[in-house]
């Protein structure tokens, strides 16, 4: 399906119809009837960076096949209850696929939209250079999270020392915080010196009366989250994937993930608008300031993460995603991908399956998708898949 052939029907559809009834047209009608349950974690409550995830869940449901998701405070636990068998997918920012935390699951990585991560760190009080963290007090979700894999990888790229003891001497003293919200607050109050958020909260800080000394401004953006590695995928455990009937479950969450991705990136306006209804809480300019910020920054990601090219490819993005993880010192050592049998810690079939099932995407005509921007897409994304 070329959708941006169908853009203005699509448009159409989503203004004049319910979301359910736009669902029912965006994937190929299954050829058999079905009632399945799929329940799916994530690691946090809902916000801009899965809330795209509610209308793939619609999609699904003209499917025959109903999510229940659940959403726990921390991404361990919420990888913990996928392997004790209390949900059949975890989004899973732990890195416990990876073996992490010194388990050696027997889960896969099967895919994921989200080609440049979602976190940035947030400096205040006019730090405009890692250097100056000595002394200071960084917050992120604590150990085990992602945003502390990330800090901690930031901060020896940066060469700065840091302590999870204490504020004080010429270290930065990392603690964990809470929700995202928290997080700016103990910014603005100083209460920390560097937060790591999801990238959404930049929106938050660009208006000239917040970001002022009275604030505990100026505030300056210190890393973005990389996108030459994995540190995040949907994961399923391997004897969950070895029943047929799961592997053409997969194939549908999949690909109603990542039609969900290609829907809104062709008409942010949609995002805003169905966003809205799934976070009362956010401020609107939030909400709008992600619509195109996650497609610009491969947030929101049409293609899937294991079948590209280039610097995107599978295997070096595998070996990128181990050096990342020793670098930040939660693995000891290298390991190979052929180390969980009989999968693998990551596997590009199902996701394959998914992407031939939408057909080729191309990405429209808006003022961000500039010729950089093209190349890029080039560069990574196989013709077949769209361009």
């Amino acid at each position: 399906m070329n959708l941006k052939r169908y853009i203005p029907f699509v448009v159409t559809l989503l203004l004049a119809l319910s979301v359910i009834g736009y669902s029912m047209l965006a994937l190929p009608v299954s050829s058999g009837s079905s009632n399945v349950t799929l329940r799916i974690v994530y690691p946090d409550s809902l916000d801009e960076s899965d809330v795209s995830d509610e209308f793939a869940y619609q999609i699904l449901a003209s499917e025959g096949i109903h999510v229940v998701p659940t959403f726990y405070d921390s991404p361990s636990l919420g990888f913990q209850s996928l392997v004790s068998g209390q949900q059949d997918i975890a989004y899973d920012e732990s890195g416990g696929s990876f073996g992490l935390g010194g388990n050696s699951p027997d889960t896969t990585c099967v895919g994921g939209y989200m080609l440049g991560g979602t976190f940035l760190a947030i400096a205040g009080d006019g730090i405009t250079n890692p250097s100056q963290l000595a002394g200071k007090t960084g917050e992120d979700s604590g150990p085990g999270s992602i945003t502390r894999f990330l800090n901690e990888y930031w901060l020896r790229q940066s060469n700065v020392s840091f302590n999870t003891v204490s504020q004080g001497g010429d270290s930065i003293f990392l603690k964990p915080g809470r929700e995202n919200y928290d997080l700016v607050h103990d910014l603005e109050t100083g209460a920390a010196q560097e937060i790591v958020v999801d990238d959404f909260i930049l929106s938050d800080f660009q208006s000239p009366t917040v970001n002022t000394t009275a604030n505990g401004g100026p505030f300056h953006v210190l890393f973005y989250s990389p996108n030459n590695n994995s540190d995040t995928c949907y994961v399923v455990r391997d004897d969950w994937l070895s029943n047929p009937t799961n592997q053409q479950i997969l194939i549908k969450f999949l690909a109603a993930l990542y039609q969900s991705e290609r829907v809104f990136i062709s008409d942010p306006s949609a995002f805003v608008t169905f966003a809205g209804k799934f976070l009362p809480l956010s401020p609107p300019t939030e909400i709008a300031y992600s619509s195109v910020e996650y497609p610009l920054h491969f947030t929101y990601w049409p293609y899937g993460l294991y079948n590209l090219q280039g610097d995107q490819n599978l295997s070096g993005k595998f070996q990128n995603t181990i050096n990342f993880y020793i670098d930040a010192g939660a693995l000891s050592g290298p390991v190979q991908n052929s180390s969980t049998k009989p999968y693998g810690i990551i596997n590009k079939y199902f996701e394959l399956k998914a992407l031939q099932l939408l057909g080729p995407y191309d990405y429209p005509n808006e003022s961000w998708v500039t010729p950089s921007f093209v190349s890029q897409i080039h560069s990574w994304v196989p013709s077949w898949m769209g361009n």
